[in-house]
């Protein structure tokens, strides 16, 4: 009967669910001693009320006080919210049907034919006569503006002026940069006396 009693008598009790990390203190007041911390998610049971702090029993046994704001709302408290339900559309009439029904003929009226074998063969013969017209304006390009290919065992070749042309080249390439350099190094310590 006695177990039959604290069954019911914690059948009937409030519990609250830590929304977040919670310390548990030996009174109702932030200067009372620090029992422990309570998980934020943990059940607890209220067994009373004092001055925004609420007195709880943990899971483990553990009595004592916590700030009701790290707490979830109670079971009386807690109001079950009605979900918010759309405004039903308003009843199709025919007319909105007939309306919806031309503006979908008018669409597919309004939309391109598809292509067919005929336009596909226009199309592939033009693609042809253009990179032919690219061929032969590429052929012109190069018969008036590059030399003609002279061959290789033709007479007067120029094979030894080539490698004198490329010395006389970097040689004159060497000087220049030589003076350019020293201008430079002029004007920098001019610069540097002022």
């Amino acid at each position: 009967m006695l177990v039959t009693l604290l069954l019911a008598g914690s059948a009937g009790a409030e519990s609250a669910t830590t929304k977040e990390r919670a310390r548990l203190r030996q009174g109702p007041s932030a200067a009372t001693e620090l029992l422990g911390e309570v998980d934020a998610g943990t059940t607890l049971e209220l067994l009373g009320e004092s001055g925004g702090w609420r007195q709880v029993r943990t899971p483990a046994g553990k009595t004592g006080w916590v700030w009701s704001e790290h707490l979830g709302a109670r079971p009386d408290e807690a109001k079950p919210a009605e979900p918010a339900r759309p405004a039903p559309p308003p009843p199709r009439t025919t007319a909105d049907e007939l309306r919806d029904l031309r503006e979908d003929v008018r669409a597919l009226r309004d939309r391109p034919e598809p292509a067919t074998a005929a336009a596909l063969d226009r199309v592939r013969q033009e693609v042809e006569r253009l990179a032919g017209a690219e061929r032969d304006l590429a052929r012109r390009f190069d018969d008036r503006f590059l030399p003609a290919a002279v061959p290789a065992d033709a007479p007067g070749d120029g094979g030894a002026l080539w490698p004198a042309l490329l010395a006389v080249g970097a040689a004159m390439g060497f000087t220049v940069s030589r003076v350019l350099q020293r201008r430079r190094d002029r004007r920098q310590r001019g610069r540097l006396r002022l």
